[in-house]
């Protein structure tokens, strides 16, 4: 697999990037230093794209199958089809190694397939469900796998199922949340509930991994967790008269975020998100102030408020890089 940028290859191309190394000779010296892929990784980063494909291509394939011939095929042919898929796909997986790329992506295909066949029993019985519970009962069936699996795949799909049917909850009983919360206090509920994601799943990592083994669904939770909070910030500051709690939840919210992945458990990816975050609502912030008044020289200093802003991170961000990088080697060594 791929691993991105090696420690080999970052180093030429810094190299190359100072004037140490010529344009011409950066391929050989990373062919020297056998810095680039080799063929057999290349080879085997594809084959794994190929199986993650071939997995969502086949849910996928299933789906629009019933969708296109749903008039032309009895149902007891469309649980037919949908149930032997999700037999066969059950018999490869006892097959394979549960914890591998395989294993992980034909479960991942068994949970798609499963929502598929959820959503037919919906439709050919017309039980008078809403779409909430579906997801929420998707959700359901989905949680024991991603807590015997640990894969971050399937992790992500139970938090997507469970925002998207508290989404359509909130939606369904608007007349009921239209009077305890407003919009605003919808996102905040979001925020909290997402959160609580990271601090479960941040303490499965943490503790032996024990449902959980790396930080993709950790990371991809906290993006969308903190866009949520960036978002009430901005509320508050375009909004302040009417809303204002937001910008203090933003305030609580992002001051953990970065004491925690900067001196608990440094995360660049989280980091970085923190000082876009940051970026945006000191932005917004001058904007609010500015007012109306907006001609050239508003614009000319917001535009270099941002520069300087984006400038700063950036340069804090590479330092950080250096000491992780300088982490990392007291630790192989």
């Amino acid at each position: 697999m791929l691993s991105g940028q090696t420690p080999e290859r970052h180093t030429i191309l810094n190299w190359a990037k100072q004037g140490h190394i010529k344009p011409d000779d950066v391929e050989r010296a990373l062919a020297l230093t056998q810095a680039s892929p080799s063929n057999n990784q290349w080879l085997a980063f594809t084959a794994k794209l190929l199986l993650w494909l071939s997995a969502v291509a086949l849910a996928a394939g299933v789906i629009f199958f019933f969708a296109f011939n749903w008039q032309s095929i009895s149902n007891f042919t469309k649980f037919a089809t949908l149930q032997s898929t999700i037999v066969l796909a059950g018999i490869v997986y006892s097959r394979l190694d549960h914890h591998s790329i395989s294993g992980i992506s034909c479960i991942t295909l068994i949970t798609l397939l499963t929502g598929a066949l959820l959503a037919l029993v919906g439709q050919i019985y017309q039980t008078g469900a809403d779409p909430w519970q579906l997801f929420a009962i998707w959700a359901i069936f989905t949680l024991p796998w991603a807590i015997i699996h640990r894969a971050s795949t399937v992790w992500m799909i139970f938090i997507t199922l469970v925002n998207l049917a508290l989404y359509l909850y909130s939606e369904t009983f608007r007349g009921l949340f239209g009077f305890l919360f407003r919009s605003e206090d919808l996102t905040s509920i979001f925020l909290a509930i997402n959160t609580a994601f990271i601090l479960i799943l941040e303490f499965g990592y943490r503790f032996k991994q024990c449902f959980i083994k790396n930080r993709f669904a950790i990371q991809i939770t906290l993006f969308f967790t903190g866009s949520l909070a960036t978002w009430l910030a901005m509320w508050s500051i375009f909004d302040f008269d009417d809303f204002h709690w937001g910008g203090l939840f933003y305030l609580i919210w992002i001051s953990i975020a970065f004491y925690y992945y900067r001196h608990c458990q440094l995360d660049l990816f989280v980091l970085s998100g923190v000082a876009t975050s940051l970026i945006i609502t000191a932005s917004s912030l001058l904007i609010k102030t500015f007012g109306d008044a907006f001609d050239g020289g508003a614009f000319l200093v917001i535009s270099l408020a941002i520069i300087g802003m984006s400038t700063a991170a950036g340069i804090w961000l590479k330092n950080l890089y250096q000491v992780q990088k300088q982490q990392r080697s007291a630790q192989d060594d």
